[in-house]
């Protein structure tokens, strides 16, 4: 590299490059013209490296770090819920003020074909019950209605939905979901997992393209916003990776993404002997940058969530008060397992990286078993799947985790905005052994963080300290032995997911040859003390060396 090429100077800052090298603290970096990292050190050593036209950017003793990534997140799903109404709790507290707030919407925008609001959460509220159709009637009975659940394997509609839906007293639950019934068999409204996002067409229209770039663009600057320059969309539809390349050929996604495209709906429209590999489904062409989104995984869905009752597990549910006497509750898978075991056998056969989404301990069992199965039939080496989630262990799940060597992708932030609800839905035996991070580290088992945002919000800072704390918003702490040390939690937002992405050469640490991601922290995470944490913030954020958020914070 020639010294003429250093294009910026990133200087008197406390670095922390969380490289495994030999350089863990520096105080300059420098930036070469193809935006990668040139040179990391010394103030006086990086320095050394400006030329005349070089920009030298004075850090003022803040701490840079590299870009977050938040391996397991979904962007188009973010960037939708941005243009509906919020019905977060706090500051929704029941089922009036969501009413009220869906009133507002429709008053506001009286064309619009479906009134939805998103991040619903019936464990928040003051009755802790679902919401029913006759209460969203309440808002329209001209026009369709639909509340997602957080955890998005929810929702709630009302009377004019279902009926355009097809959804009457006769009609069975499809597979993989649910259709709640009161007790004369009447559907109530809330639909579980494929039953809340079967035929949606019926009635909300498909996003044209231009509305779809648009949620596009407000997720990427969500993202940046919360320092993330690297980011894993959790289930792409196949033909949504061609608008993904358009978004980044029009520099509507600036934050360096890959895909993990939904496996079920490519093996949906493949014949025999047509099983698509990692480079069939690469976008490509002019101006195409693999480096800025690509392809990377193939997503499977094993189960549900814990908030809705529809993760699979060995042992039911705690029971709901007043409903003693139903049946017992042990989740929902959602393929029948041998379906699922094949879907993972042509994946790994074709050479995908596998993501398969697992909470419940049953539906991790089963994950495991498959993964086995189809490394045992076919070796590969290395392989590196991944299992999203992966909530509910025991001794023998981490041993067969470790062994297996299966990635754990876990989202802390889950036991911050959710966990009192876990303790509800699970007891509180089985709400200690959710995420088990620090046994996980100590077990040598493949961990790194993300969000699932929009479920949580998901801003990084947030979800270390919800690693190292466990403590939802009563105050209790979930299981103290399983909280990890800021310096771990930190890893797993940024070096760790490289490695759980494989892109972790060019992408994770501060480290000559790397791109230049950045996250500039108003104050240094490793000494803030968790009492003091909200001093520190994202100042700046960087991709490739330029700033894309943050640029009055930087001078």
């Amino acid at each position: 590299m020639k010294t003429n090429d250093v294009t910026q100077i990133l200087y008197n800052g406390n670095v922390l490059t969380m490289s495994v090298g030999e350089v863990q603290n520096a105080q300059a970096v420098a930036v070469g013209r193809d935006g990668r990292i040139v040179a990391v050190g010394s103030d006086s050593d990086v320095l050394n490296l400006a030329k005349a036209k070089t920009l030298c950017t004075n850090l003022n003793g803040r701490t840079l770090i590299p870009g977050f990534f938040d391996c397991h997140l979904h962007l188009m799903w973010l960037g939708k819920n941005l243009g509906n109404v919020d019905l977060s709790s706090p500051p929704v507290r029941d089922k009036d003020d969501i009413i009220r707030l869906l009133r507002e919407r429709l008053a506001a925008r009286p064309d619009d074909s479906c009134i939805q609001g998103n991040r619903y959460d019936q464990n928040k509220l003051t009755s802790g019950q679902h919401l029913t159709r006759h209460d969203l009637d309440l808002v329209s009975t001209n026009v369709p209605v639909r509340i997602v659940h957080t955890s998005g394997h929810a929702a709630v509609v009302n009377s004019l939905a279902l009926e355009r839906l097809g959804i009457t007293e006769s009609t069975p639950d499809p597979a993989g979901g649910e259709i709640a019934r009161d007790g004369h068999g009447q559907p109530t409204g809330l639909l579980l997992e494929t039953a809340s996002w079967n035929d949606l067409d019926r009635i909300i229209p498909a996003l044209s393209e231009a509305e779809s770039l648009d949620a596009l663009g407000r997720a990427n600057g969500y993202l940046l916003e919360r320092g993330i320059t690297s980011a894993s969309d959790a289930n792409t539809a196949p033909q949504e990776i061609e608008l993904y390349q358009k978004a980044m050929l029009r520099d509507l996604l600036t934050v360096r993404v890959n895909s993990m495209v939904g496996w079920s709906e490519v093996m949906s429209g493949v014949g025999e002997g047509e099983v698509p590999t990692p480079d069939d489904l690469q976008p490509g062409g002019i101006g195409f940058n693999w480096h800025r989104y690509h392809v990377g995984q193939a997503k499977l869905f094993s189960d549900g969530a814990i908030t809705t009752r529809t993760c699979w597990l060995n042992k039911p549910f705690e029971k709901i008060i007043g409903s003693e006497g139903a049946p017992d509750n042990f989740g929902i898978p959602l393929h029948p397992p041998e379906e699922l075991r094949e879907y993972i056998r042509l994946a790994h056969n074709a050479g995908w990286q596998i993501a398969t989404h697992a909470i419940g301990d049953r539906a991790i069992d089963l994950v495991l078993s498959a993964y086995a199965e189809a490394q045992r039939l076919r070796t590969r080496s290395k392989p590196g799947h991944r299992i999203e989630h992966c909530m509910l262990l025991d001794r023998d799940l981490i041993a067969r985790l470790r062994r297996q060597n299966i990635w754990s992708i876990g989202q802390p932030e889950f036991l911050s905005n959710l966990g009192d609800a876990y303790i509800t839905a699970l007891g509180e035996e089985r709400t200690n052994r959710l995420s088990p991070y620090a046994t996980l580290d100590a077990q040598n088992v493949a961990q790194a963080f993300s969000s699932d945002c929009p479920v949580v919000p998901g801003a990084p800072l947030d979800g270390i300290r919800a690693a190292v704390e466990r403590k939802p918003s009563s105050g209790r702490v979930l299981n103290a032995d399983e909280c990890i040390p800021v310096e771990t939690a930190l890893a797993g937002y940024t070096v760790t997911p490289s490695f759980a992405t494989r892109t972790d050469r060019v992408r994770g640490s501060i480290e000559v040859g790397k791109w230049a991601d950045f996250t500039l922290l108003s104050a240094d995470p490793l000494t803030t003390p968790m009492s003091e944490w909200d001093a520190v913030q994202v100042a700046a954020t960087f991709v490739g060396g330029a700033c894309l958020y943050g640029a009055e914070a930087i001078g």
